[in-house]
């Protein structure tokens, strides 16, 4: 019978892959050559056991997904309670300057962030230069800081009171804020570069991605028609990734409340928060919650459909990835400047003024 394998029964418990026909002694099932022998009432037991796993998969998918569902379901049960009229009031007063502020919060983080990501993606994917390596890494960085925590860092340090504009007073000599021009740092534009600064890895690590799935000779076939590699090759290839990047910094930004309470913009999440907490009104909060979720379904939506499109950047042969090239020395600067800052805005800023609070108030 050729060559003979023995392995004990409950070996076959989660085996999908049974032939017909098994033979059973001791406790144990014999393959021979490549048949295998099982005995008819074991075999029964074995599917039996297989079935009731298949049966359980379904029931345990459930589980979980009425577990994900939860909050969800909470949010709209509460949602039908009664708001005391308050909704209509929050129609004619505030709800348009909450959702105004957050889509414009949104269209500035996006921009930003999309610019930090794609700009870094493709410097580091298409050019030599010093510590291209290095950056690589260092690019992704930001996102383990916190947008609030760098919300908290910058103020300090930017605000009037704080050792930066006390610094150039001290300098130039000016005494009251009229002597000077200097840029809010608690505002709509200041919030969109802290959250921004923190974000764009997002882009950045599916932008990287996309250029290095392409194919490298459609690159070379742009260079020679003299075409502009990045904008007709690159980035038409890696829009969808830029885009599923997008809709995970958007949803970042919608559901942000530490960044948009200290700067004390009005967005949808602040204004739960004060129907929640300020006016005590439970179901008016979920209500608005539910606005929120609106938007936050909207850019799932997007990311889905984008990444469904993700075949579209690997239909090339052969070799993938942008091919590198060694540019000018002035080049060469100006990529190692260009994901410089990015980081050194997300990450080196923040790290470093906390440090210099922590040590300036360690005897504290």
């Amino acid at each position: 019978m050729g060559n003979c394998y023995h392995f004990p029964l409950n070996f076959f418990a989660n085996d999908y892959y049974l032939h017909v026909g098994a033979c059973q002694r001791n406790n144990y099932v014999y393959f021979a050559g490549d048949d295998v022998l099982i005995s008819d009432t074991r075999q029964q037991g074995i599917m039996s056991q297989l079935t009731l796993q298949f049966c359980r998969v379904p029931a345990v998918m459930a589980v979980v997904c009425l577990l994900m569902m939860a909050p969800l379901i909470s949010i709209v049960l509460t949602a039908t309670g009664d708001t005391g009229n308050l909704m209509p009031h929050l129609f004619q007063t505030v709800l348009a300057r909450y959702v105004g502020n957050t889509l414009l919060l949104m269209v500035g983080v996006g921009s930003l962030a999309i610019i930090f990501g794609v700009s870094t993606a493709w410097v580091v994917s298409r050019y030599h230069f010093p510590f291209r390596y290095l950056f690589e890494w260092l690019l992704v960085l930001p996102a383990a800081m916190p947008a609030y925590i760098i919300a908290y860092s910058y103020t300090d340090f930017l605000e009037y009171a704080g050792p930066f504009q006390t610094g150039l007073r001290q300098i130039f000599d000016w005494q009251t804020p009229r002597d000077y021009w200097f840029p809010e740092i608690r505002s709509l534009t200041g919030a969109s570069v802290m959250m921004a600064a923190v974000l764009y890895p997002y882009i950045y690590l599916l932008t990287r991605t996309a250029f290095r799935q392409t194919s490298a000779q459609m690159f070379e076939v742009a260079a020679l028609a003299g075409r502009p590699v990045f904008w007709s090759i690159a980035l038409p290839l890696a829009r969808p990734a830029i885009i599923a990047g997008l809709a995970l910094v958007l949803m970042e930004v919608v559901s942000d409340f530490g960044t948009v309470e200290y700067f004390a913009l009005e967005t949808l999440t602040l204004g739960i928060f004060n129907v929640w907490l300020g006016m005590n009104n439970m179901p008016a909060a979920a209500q608005l919650a539910l606005c929120a979720f609106i938007l936050v379904g909207a850019l799932l939506m997007i990311e889905i459909f984008a990444r469904s499109r993700r075949s579209f950047q690997n239909i090339g042969i052969g070799k993938l990835g942008v091919p590198v090239i060694n540019p000018s020395l002035k080049r060469k600067w100006l990529c190692f400047v260009t994901c410089l800052i990015p980081v050194a805005v997300g990450f080196f800023g923040p790290v470093s003024i906390l440090l210099e609070f922590c040590f300036v108030n360690w005897p504290a």
